[in-house]
Order: C-alpha cells, then sequence, then structure tokens
C-alpha cells in the first residue's frame, strides 16, 4: 500500500509536542547522530550557521554544547515547532534568527555563512529540488565554509527507486504536487554524494552512519575541518 500524502508543514505542526521524544525513543542512533553534527562544529569563535529544517532544535541542543557562541538563522516550515525552540533557547535568542517559511522560497545572502546545516529534513525531496537547494546552499557559504548534512539514507540503488515509485504511486492517487508534502523520499549513498558534487561542492565525505542515518559533509572547496 502507498503511503497518504500529507502536507508537511500541517504534519509537524501537529506532532511538535511529542517530536523530541519520538526522535529520542523511536530512531536509532538520533542521540548519536545529533551529537555527531555537533562535534563538527568548531568548538570557538562566533560561527554563523545556517540550520535548514531546525525544528525544535534537537542539533541545536548538541552545538550550543560545543560551542555558546555560535550564531544560528534556522528556517522550518512549522511555527508550532518553532515555538518549541524559543521555549528551550529563551536565553539565547540574541544570537538566534528564526524564519517560518520554506527554504526553497527564502534567499539566502551569498558568503553569509560558515557552516550550514540540515538533520533529517532532506528525505522527503526528490532529485531536482535538491539539486537546486544545494546549489542555493553552497552561493550562501564563505569560502572555506561548509555543509553539513545528517539524514535517512538507503543502502542500495534498488531501495532508493522504490521509495521513488511508491511516492509516484501515491501521488498519483492523491492528485497532489511535487513538493512539501511529508513522504519518505531517500536517496542511497552513492546518489547523495553525487547529487552534491554535481552541485558544485569541491569534495564530499561520507562522514560516518548511525542505523539508517548518514553523515555527510560537503566542503565549498579544498580546505579540511
Amino acid at each position: 500500500m502507498s503511503e497518504k500524502m500529507e502536507e508537511m508543514r500541517s504534519f509537524f505542526d501537529k506532532r511538535a509536542d511529542t517530536y523530541e521524544s519520538h526522535m529520542r525513543e523511536n530512531v536509532h542512533g538520533s542521540r548519536m547522530y545529533y551529537e555527531a553534527v555537533a562535534h563538527l562544529i568548531p568548538d570557538t569563535g562566533c560561527v554563523k550557521i545556517l540550520d535548514l529544517g531546525c525544528g525544535t532544535g534537537l542539533e541545536l541542543d548538541e552545538i550550543f554544547k560545543v560551542n555558546s557562541q555560535a550564531t544560528v538563522t534556522g528556517i522550518d516550515l512549522s511555527e508550532n515547532m518553532l515555538e518549541v525552540l524559543k521555549r528551550k533557547h529563551f536565553d539565547k535568542l540574541d544570537r538566534l534568527t528564526l524564519i517560518r517559511g520554506s527554504y526553497f522560497e527564502i534567499d539566502f545572502p551569498a558568503d553569509s555563512f560558515d557552516i550550514a546545516i540540515s538533520v533529517q529534513s532532506m528525505h522527503h525531496f526528490n532529485r531536482n529540488q535538491k539539486l537546486l537547494l544545494y546549489t542555493k546552499i553552497l552561493n550562501c557559504l564563505v569560502t572555506e565554509g561548509f555543509y553539513i548534512e545528517a539524514d535517512y539514507v538507503v543502502e542500495t540503488k534498488l531501495e532508493e527507486r522504490k521509495s521513488r515509485e511508491s511516492y509516484e504511486k501515491s501521488k498519483d492517487l492523491s492528485n497532489a504536487p511535487d513538493g512539501f508534502y511529508h513522504f519518505d523520499l531517500p536517496f542511497c549513498i552513492d546518489s547523495q554524494e553525487k547529487i552534491l558534487k554535481e552541485s558544485g561542492f569541491h569534495r564530499v565525505e561520507h562522514h560516518s552512519r548511525f542505523g539508517n542515518t548518514s553523515i555527510f559533509v560537503a566542503h565549498k572547496n579544498s580546505a579540511s575541518l
């Protein structure tokens, strides 16, 4: 059976109060990959971070432990998720710029961020959408900047193809357009590396894997972490 297509903003608004407990208790490896993302952030200085699909800020909980001086621009579709984030980090609102909206539609200033991150957000989108977005991310990073993605990634191209076929069937049944619907459309590791490179990133590393979540680090230029 195909999954029911549910509008993305509505899906996360409804689940804002239970999202964190779900991620911590039901998603294998989540505690480890949030910590792993945080430890890729430099631990000193006023690092400027763009967080795409920041949600309730689970990754920021860990990042602020590593670098309490980081400044973050967070973008998310769900107002309810952002409200949870604000309540948790009320003491850091002077370093948080939170924007409710689609990161596909919002402009990112060129050469403005040291690091861009996304955690469990990109597996809802198809190849063309990702290609456009990754190009935007690349352009908003400083010369030595890099992008960290921690996301649901399958092992094989066969699994990737089956997810795509299921998506197309669900879309046809519900007459839903491509875009902001909550549906898992994961890439395999190889496809994810290839599209990041095609977007223009100089070097892409498959950094680590926790359960079915992989962390990728994509460098704008050749600098090492």
